[in-house]
């Protein structure tokens, strides 16, 4: 009942909104929803996305961009080849909000929310935390983590291996075998779960509206109510993203990144 209830009053508000428009003429204001600028081409180049399994809507590309295979851009980040190129490699990941400029970012490399990163090499199996700053010139090498919150000066080199922290950062022990391999795990998760959220940030909207009535529907489909129907209707249930955690084997996971 409240679902047709709602229904009515959402064709209700429709149509008064267009009625309004027309009362109003060539004064209306039509609200519209943005077109995302997510690549940018820039100088002649345009950032090569096609291999990646999620670009977010809300990312910009500019320039002389390379996303490796599996590797994912997250939400309002952001990705400047400009003045030098950008590279990424497969499953690498690139938080939301981070920003980076003229870098190369090596495979299974995790790059944490609100990062910098300016005109450096980040190598293969490297995790950089939240919310660091990498200043120009910097090396980082092959598996070494840099934690949460640290600041490297500006031709700062991180030997492979090894961990540090701080601001300035500084070296405060050696990465372990755990650390390495959830790392790499933890690329190949945001890999998989890149690509289900690129199966829905890019929907066209009539599809998302499909999707959603379909999932209020899945509300009804219950055991106690199917055992009510004279046939099975053979209905399958529609995928979570609980569902797709549990597959991926997150909730065994034990490795959260530095």
């Amino acid at each position: 009942m409240w679902y047709a209830v709602g229904s009515a009053l959402r064709l209700l508000g429709k149509g008064i909104d267009g009625f309004g428009v027309a009362v109003q003429g060539d004064c209306a204001q039509i609200d519209k929803l943005p077109i995302p600028c997510t690549a940018v081409k820039f100088g002649g180049k345009a950032p090569a996305i096609d291999a990646a399994s999620f670009v977010a809507p809300s990312a910009t590309l500019v320039g002389a961009v390379q996303l490796g295979e599996g590797s994912s851009v997250w939400y309002a980040s952001m990705l400047k080849g400009d003045t030098a190129p950008v590279t990424v490699g497969d499953k690498a990941s690139i938080g939301d909000r981070s920003i980076i400029t003229g870098s190369s970012i090596g495979a299974n490399v995790c790059i944490g929310a609100s990062s910098i990163i300016s005109s450096s090499t980040i190598a293969d199996g490297s995790s950089i935390g939240m919310g660091c700053t990498i200043g120009k010139g910097c090396t980082v090498g092959e598996g070494a983590i840099v934690t949460a919150g640290s600041v490297l000066p500006a031709g700062t080199m991180v030997p492979a291996g090894q961990m540090w922290s701080g601001a300035p950062a500084k070296s405060v022990g050696l990465v372990s075998d755990a650390d390495t391999q959830g790392i790499v795990a933890n690329a190949e998760l945001s890999s998989a779960l890149g690509g289900v959220h690129m199966d829905e940030c890019w929907k066209e909207p009539q599809l998302v509206l499909e999707s959603m009535e379909e999932y209020k529907r899945e509300e009804w489909r219950f055991p106690e109510r199917l055992a009510q129907l004279r046939e099975d209707p053979g209905w399958i249930p529609l995928p979570t993203l609980g569902g797709f955690l549990e597959k991926e084997g997150v909730y065994d996971m034990t490795y959260v990144p530095k």
